[in-house]
């Protein structure tokens, strides 16, 4: 049995209502036996302390032996669950692995799940879906009584019967055998796909029971809804082209491998034509948009977060403008997009507006990442996010597809992420539709998370929960770390927000304001409940003090305050004015007059907005010019060493303070000047192996004065490491190096080698020494 091709799971931007007169319906909006029946997914939030010394897979074989009760899993857990992705954040440290529920060896659809450690390498969540294997791993090999070939022969029948003849398929179809729940058994069925441009653009997921041909389920997955040129709107853009000979191509060379743009040429075949111009002024509106835009869907996810392209690998990025006559639809098949030029009255062409490209491509960042499952909740979830990212590409406005619906109409859009209800959509939990039309509600209950989202990055008041606004920026970090690290195919609303407070956990911290606004943006809508309402200021800030000055700024330091909560910065006021804020308890306030008194105050604010009372004042004149300065700084205190290797000594020490203003620290080995820093840290290098060494720190200032040593500290190196090469069934140390390949590694673990456990290839036991 071939392969199955892998699915990119999307959704439709319009309506079936939108369809060109006389075209035929989409196969998929008759849906046998129901919505998807994956298990819900579950939750596991307390921190798990993994045992020493076991390596990062172990950890996670060791942490699912511990909730095989929980999970329903019998027998040799290695046999029930495998591994698919492991990767590290490199932002926030954090460990994130992929997994998938296999029954004889056979997949179960939707259940996967997502496995994560902290930088301790303990887990601190676990979100997935697995279904009670009932012993089936040992029971009668699972065999299926028809072919693959009539699974696929039974899906093109049932969509034949719908739409007519069907033309050629636009991927090679086969068919995979999945465990499929359903009515609370685990049916085997064949997996397949129909994937038709004609007689009317089709893509459709079908499960055909293995056992006697019937269709158990089935649901759309077709997404409808440096030359120059002017696009659709009449603005003049600038994007990059190849040139070929006399001719201009309308293919992009230089992002990930390839941006390319064709024209169907009113037709329903696609690519279609590969554009070209003679002079590089491109006169294709339509055109001009796909491409440019497509570019800048490009350029986002690669600059805001390092990914290239749509499958983090570069995958070509290809357009069809053209596509039918007047044709009221813009879809993605897996292969490519394809956009009609609309109606003129409905819609104008729709690669004319960038949060319509950017949705389309960021269902291709979906598929390769959690897979959403196209269907209730998850398919909801996979439209919300193609709309949050569209949105957040375009960083116009809180609408999608405002610039090519209703031209004639100006204001209306397609969506509003502010107002769902606007059009027609649910924003908040208690109203979502249950029904099965559109897929379970795919595209209604869209609107429930756009407007969480709407509030984790604007903020306001809904349902009388309260929501502090963390700005667009922060919102998308979080949303798509949410995404691609945390998501299954099955998630549901209940999962998205367990995931997102995670993942604002992962790059704010637990107390943080952006953990705290996911909480009450998803409390607002209805899912889960919202954080306490915090009224409690923080205590006022005690000890405010001047630390230095010149003849245009003042230095202060207080100590910190304490919160109920936790203290996430200090306002410092020059009177009643705001001079500046900081998030810790030092502050220097510039663009002051000389020879001039100002009295300060500082007040400490919590995630909830609440404020502490001020802190006692401070009256500080600045210097004039005449002022000389012979007063030395106070000397450094607290110096420790902080690391050290054969060769070299890590310090550091608390600052400090100056009437002026300290400058920098001289760092000495005994007598000698060893380094100068302007921070409170350091490395003395060149060090002899084995050897004690006393260090002292003296602070200096811009008049010359030099503070009083501070207190020494006496450090001896490490002994010098010999470098060996690797070799199996030796016994290596924590802090052994190896070489191995021409490099130089560090065993990370203590571990005897066995074969196949090469530094190279083992990045849990060995790093590499830069």
């Amino acid at each position: 049995m071939k392969k199955m091709f892998t699915v990119i799971a999307l959704g439709a931007m319009m309506t079936t209502a939108a369809l060109p007169a006389g075209a035929a319906p989409n196969a998929s909006n008759d849906s046998e036996g129901g919505l998807v029946q994956t298990a819900a997914p579950r939750f596991i939030g307390e921190t798990w302390i993994a045992p020493q010394g076991m390596s990062n897979e172990d950890k996670v074989w060791g942490y699912l032996d511990s909730k095989k009760g929980v999970l329903g899993l019998t027998g040799d857990t290695k046999q029930s669950i495998r591994i698919t992705q492991q990767v590290t954040d490199a932002e926030t440290g954090t460990r994130h692995v992929r997994l998938k529920q296999y029954i004889q060896g056979i997949p179960v659809f939707g259940g996967d799940q997502t496995l994560h450690f902290d930088k301790q390498g303990n887990v601190t969540s676990y979100i997935g879906s697995t279904v009670p294997d009932s012993g089936q791993q040992s029971l009668v090999p699972l065999t299926p009584k028809i072919s693959a070939e009539k699974a696929i022969a039974i899906a093109n029948q049932d969509t034949e019967k719908l739409i007519g003849k069907l033309g050629s398929q636009q991927r090679e179809q086969s068919a995979e055998l999945n465990i499929y729940p359903y009515n609370g058994q685990n049916l085997l069925v064949y997996m397949t796909e129909v994937n038709v441009l004609e007689p009317s653009p089709q893509r459709v997921r079908y499960f055909i029971n293995a056992d006697n041909g019937t269709i158990v389920n089935k649901f759309g997955m077709l997404d409808e809804a440096t030359g120059t040129g002017v696009g659709v709107l009449g603005d003049t853009k600038t994007f990059t082209t190849t040139a070929s000979g006399s001719q201009y191509l309308l293919q992009d060379n230089t992002r990930g491998k390839g941006i390319i743009t064709y024209s169907a040429n009113y037709s329903q075949s696609l690519p279609g034509t590969l554009l070209t111009d003679s002079d590089n002024v491109w006169t294709d509106p339509a055109a001009v948009d796909a491409h440019a835009y497509a570019e800048v869907v490009y350029d986002y996810y690669k600059n805001k977060f390092s990914r290239d392209s749509l499958d983090g690998n570069g995958l070509a990025i290809k357009s069809s403008v053209h596509y039918g006559r007047n044709y009221n639809n813009a879809f993605w098949n897996g292969v490519q997009i394809a956009y009609g030029d609309g109606d003129g009255n409905l819609f104008r062409a729709f690669s004319g507006d960038l949060d319509v490209i950017g949705h389309e491509l960021t269902h291709g960042v979906t598929e390769h990442t959690a897979g959403l499952i196209y269907q209730g909740e998850s398919g909801a979830l996979n439209e919300s996010i193609s709309d949050i990212f569209g949105n957040a590409i375009k960083g116009k406005n809180w609408l999608i597809g405002a610039d090519i619906y209703t031209p004639n109409i100006p204001g209306d859009a397609l969506r509003s992420m502010e107002n769902p209800e606007l059009y027609n959509q649910p924003d908040h939990y208690s109203k979502l539709y249950r029904g099965s039309d559109d897929n379970g509600g795919v595209h209604t209950n869209s609107g429930i998370n756009n407007k969480a989202y709407y509030l984790l990055a604007q903020g306001g008041t809904h349902y009388g929960v309260t929501v502090k606004g963390i700005g667009r920026s922060d919102a998308e970090k979080i949303m798509y770390k949410t995404l691609t690290l945390y998501l299954t195919p099955s998630s549901n609303f209940a999962a998205i927000r367990a995931a997102a407070i995670q993942a604002a956990t992962d790059l704010f911290g637990a107390n943080s304001t952006q953990a705290n606004s996911v909480k009450a943006a998803y409390g607002a809508v209805g899912v889960g409940s919202p954080p306490a309402q915090d009224t409690q200021p923080p205590t006022a800030p005690t000890g405010l003090t001047s630390t230095g000055k010149t003849q245009s700024s003042v230095t202060l330091s207080w100590n910190a305050s304490t919160d109920n909560v936790g203290v996430t910065g200090y306002d410092v006021y020059n009177g009643s004015a705001l001079a500046v804020s900081v998030t810790g308890t030092t502050a220097t306030v510039n663009g002051l007059a000389a020879g001039t008194a100002y009295t300060f105050t500082v007040k400490a604010k919590d995630a909830a907005g609440n404020v502490s009372a001020a802190s006692n004042p401070v009256t500080v004149t600045t210097s004039t010019s005449s002022d000389p300065d012979t007063q030395p700084p106070t000397a450094p205190t607290g110096l420790t060493s902080t690391g050290k290797t054969s060769t070299s000594v890590s310090l550091s020490w608390n600052a400090s303070t100056d009437n002026i203003g300290v400058t920098g620290y001289d760092v000495y080995n005994g007598s000698v000047l060893a380094a100068s820093v302007a921070g409170t840290t350091a490395t003395v290098s060149g060090l002899t192996a084995g050897t004690a060494y006393t260090f002292t720190v003296k602070a200096k200032d811009a008049a010359g004065n030099v503070s009083a040593a501070s207190d020494p500290v006496t450090v001896t190196t490490d002994t010098a490491s010999t470098v060996q090469p690797w070799a199996p069934y030796v016994a290596y140390k924590i802090n052994d190096l190896v070489s191995y390949g021409g490099k130089t590694y560090k065993a990370l673990q203590a571990h005897t080698s066995l074969p196949g456990w090469e530094p190279a290839l083992v990045p849990a036991l060995w790093s590499l020494v830069e």
